[in-house]
């Protein structure tokens, strides 16, 4: 049984399980840079 690709070359399982890496990741840095953001708030206020 032959597997579809998508334009990125990449199957249907897998385009999806880069998703959810993808997904994790960026919401790992979201959360490191909110909390870098409120730690330099109050270290030193900017506004």
């Amino acid at each position: 049984m032959e597997q579809s690709h998508s334009l990125s070359g990449l199957s249907e399982d897998q385009a999806k399980e880069f998703h959810a890496v993808f997904m994790r990741s960026f919401i790992g840095f979201t959360v490191v840079a909110i909390i870098a953001h409120i730690l330099v708030w109050m270290y030193r206020p900017w506004l």
